[in-house]
Order: C-alpha cells, then sequence, then structure tokens
C-alpha cells in the first residue's frame, strides 16, 4: 500500500506486553532490525520536513577493515553498555513506579540527572526528582549548540531547567555565563565542572571550552560528519 511515510515495523503488543512484528517478512536479527529503523526514522524525518523525495542515499557507518582485536574491543564495550543500560532501566523503574517502561528521553533524562547529581547542569540548582519526568520542567541541551557542532553525543549532552535552556539558546556554557569576564556564575559552574568525578574528560573539555568561533565550529561539524560516513 502506497503511504506518505514508512510504516513501523510493530503493530503492539500482545497481551504479555511483548511487541509484535507488522509483517512476517521483517529481519528478526537485531542489529539489522535497529540500523533499518533507524534508517527509517531518518527517511520519514526527512519527508515531513521537505516531501516526498525522488530517492534517498544511506551511508552506514560500518568499518570492517578494523583489526580483529579492535573489533574484540568494541564488542567488549557493546556488552557492557548493554548490561549498563539493563541496570539503568531497572533503577528508573524501582524510583518511577508509576512510570511505565522508561523511553529513551526519559532513561536519558534519568542518567544525566544522576550524573549531574541532581542538580541543573547551568543554574546549578536542585531539580526535584518528583518532577524530572514532568513535561516542560527539565530537558535535554546540547552544551556545544547542535546548529553550530552537530555533535549529539552523550559527552554534548546536559539536563537543564527548561527556563535556563531557552535563556542559554544558541550559546555555549562560556558564552551564556559571561566566562569571557570570568563572572561569578562562570566561576562557580567552571569550579563545579572540575569536581565532577562523574564527568569525563571529553565531557568537561565541552562543558569548559572557551573558544568556539566560525573556525572551531566548523571543525567540530566536519568531524562529526565525517564520523558518519563509510
Amino acid at each position: 500500500t502506497k503511504q506518505r511515510l514508512l510504516p513501523p515495523f510493530y503493530s503492539g503488543r500482545n497481551s504479555e506486553g511483548t511487541m509484535q512484528f507488522a509483517d512476517a517478512g521483517i529481519p528478526r536479527n537485531p542489529v539489522v532490525l535497529r540500523a533499518l529503523n533507524q534508517a527509517r526514522k531518518v527517511v520519514n524525518a526527512v519527508i515531513r520536513r521537505y516531501g516526498s523525495p525522488a530517492a534517498v542515499n544511506i551511508e552506514m557507518a560500518r568499518d570492517l577493515s578494523r583489526p580483529l582485536d579492535e573489533r574484540n574491543r568494541i564488542k567488549r564495550e557493546q556488552e557492557e553498555y548493554r548490561s549498563r543500560n539493563e541496570r539503568d532501566k531497572e533503577e528508573f523503574r524501582q524510583q518511577f513506579v508509576h512510570a511505565g517502561e522508561p523511553n529513551g528521553r526519559n532513561l536519558e533524562k534519568w542518567r544525566l540527572y544522576r550524573e549531574q547529581q541532581g542538580k541543573c547542569a547551568y543554574s546549578l540548582r536542585p531539580i526535584d526528582i518528583e518532577r524530572l519526568l514532568e513535561a516542560g520542567y527539565v530537558e535535554v541541551d546540547h552544551t556545544l549548540p547542535y546548529s553550530r557542532s552537530f555533535d549529539d553525543s552523550k559527552n554534548n549532552k546536559v539536563l537543564t531547567f527548561t527556563s535556563v535552556n531557552r535563556d542559554k539558546g544558541n550559546r555555549t556554557p562560556y558564552e551564556y555565563l559571561d566566562g569571557a569576564t570570568n563572572s561569578p556564575r562562570w566561576q562557580a559552574f567552571a569550579t563545579w565542572v572540575e569536581g565532577n568525578k562523574a564527568y569525563r574528560l571529553a565531557k568537561r573539555s565541552r562543558l569548559l571550552r572557551k573558544n568556539f568561533g566560525a573556525d572551531e565550529a566548523k571543525e567540530f561539524r566536519n568531524r562529526n560528519l565525517n564520523d558518519t560516513r563509510d
């Protein structure tokens, strides 16, 4: 049947809560299914914004030329990630008993909340955990604005009050907190970031980055675009 958007792979859940495939011909391999589902989301987003295209070219970020030991290392890291993911989901269920199964965005908020010790990333005010999942209360922000960096990695994401995120806009923390004058807000922020042991070096470097002009932003965009190519 002709449709404007690519249809979902699932028709819903059965009586036991298990997701049911909409078509018997859908591949069951989880890696293939995940790749196809992500491609479907991208294509549908393109259609919603620009209309139905005449053709779509999709590049998969695979690198089969990597040596065996590196591929094994990546496999171990993926297995560790899956284990952490399951632990995080279980902790989410215990913390938010009435929220149901955690979706991607709510789980991301929960992880960032813990990583930030329950504080807004920029104002450093405490976040009420009882309101964490409340619509419009907090948002996930790109530390280096996505429009300038194309960086959607977890190292570039923090949790902020929605009002703070709106106020920050398309600025870096250094620009937003007036780091150029070494304002008290910037000093407090920098001290807190340096003292947060949960932050990796890559994340701290984004949060505390001072120079992010046109040339630096272009370099970031090119690097992140290259990371998604074959």
